[in-house]
């Protein structure tokens, strides 16, 4: 890992480590993967206006969400099955967060368990739910998150069907099986099996979904999977606390638009009523830097992350996120601004 001194040098040792499937699982996207290029590109299309003279010898890269202070702006996006990249599996990943200082979010279709993550010592997270047709099931989930610590909950909202992707289709490889989905056994379903549990999930997830999720929560919810304007606004008028502009890391529609356009639009109708998160091709600090000079509060990663803990287990992680921290405090620096909150839209210029 030592050899690994970019997000890319990661990229190119997990391919060579993993089996095809699982490479071709974590890093393929939906259809031809067109959305997954895209993503990088979109971001890497939107280029940058520094100052000049600014005198930035000391800065804060710090960042408030939800009324909490990170140290960073960067966080871990929720990513299931885990176990199948490393033995460390989802465990493995917060404790990476922890050691990096991030956040880390945690899939309902996890390998780790509700109880497994009140061990990891240091340890802040986000619940991430899916829902299923069983409401119970649904409040039960996130009452056992928030009992152990969990101080959101995201409701991803962009799984009204599983996106085909032809990379798996050719490989053959399947997530489906008998295996238990850790945190829905916890909370005592009767058939906590894989296949069980994945063909139990709602299809039909409406607005009455997330206001029932939002009844059910103590803590803030956010919206998963939003990239239009109007429906943040409308995910703002149901109860959530905010919204996080992904479009699944391009893992579910193909050609769906991009979030680096896609986040212009939304956060400008919020117009501030709640937090703007966005995830789905941030691989760079300079990408870090764009988000939120676009006016996001944060950022999610989720194959950076993943493509760390192949490589190196929790310490590849951590090694990961901070080649991200870093490459965000120096873009910081050579932009010319001392604090995230000097990151304002004129200097960024947007593709026509």
């Amino acid at each position: 890992m030592s050899g690994a001194v970019t997000i890319a040098d990661l990229a190119q040792a997990f391919a060579l480590l993993e089996s095809e499937g699982v490479e071709g699982y974590v890093d393929g996207g939906a259809g031809a993967g067109l959305t997954v290029r895209r993503n990088d590109e979109a971001w890497a299309a939107i280029e940058i206006r520094p100052h000049a003279l600014a005198s930035v010898g000391t800065r804060d890269i710090s960042t408030t969400v939800l009324g909490q202070r990170e140290q960073h702006p960067v966080m871990v996006a929720p990513v299931g099955f885990q176990g199948y990249v490393h033995r460390e599996a989802e465990v493995g990943l917060a404790r990476g967060a922890v050691a990096a200082g991030a956040r880390y979010c945690h899939s309902t279709f996890g390998e780790a368990s509700f109880s497994d993550l009140e061990h990891v010592e240091g340890l802040r997270w986000w619940f991430q739910l899916y829902c299923f047709d069983d409401a119970g099931l649904n409040q039960r989930l996130v009452e056992r998150a928030q009992e152990a610590g969990a101080e959101a909950v995201v409701l991803t909202v962009d799984l009204a069907a599983l996106g085909h992707r032809d990379r798996d289709a050719r490989t053959g490889f399947t997530l489906r099986g008998h295996r238990p989905v850790a945190c829905v056994a916890e909370v005592g379903h009767l058939d906590p099996r894989l296949a069980s549990v994945w063909a139990s999930l709602d299809h039909n997830i409406s607005w009455d979904t997330l206001e029932a999720t939002v009844a059910s929560a103590s803590v803030p919810v956010l919206v998963k999977g939003i990239l239009r304007g109007d429906a943040a606004v409308k995910a703002l008028d149901h109860g959530a606390a905010g919204v996080i502009v992904s479009n699944h890391g391009g893992r579910q529609l193909d050609t769906a638009v991009t979030t680096a356009r896609a986040l212009v639009e939304v956060v400008e109708a919020v117009n501030a009523r709640g937090e703007v998160l966005v995830d789905s091709g941030i691989r760079l600090g300079t990408d870090v830097a764009k988000a939120l000079g676009l006016g996001a509060s944060a950022v999610l990663v989720g194959r950076p992350a993943l493509w760390g803990l192949g490589v190196g287990g929790h310490k590849g992680v951590t090694h990961a996120l901070n080649l991200i921290v870093e490459d965000f405090d120096r873009t910081m620096a050579l932009i010319g601004v001392r604090s995230v909150a000097e990151l304002t839209s004129d200097l960024f210029v947007l593709p026509h």
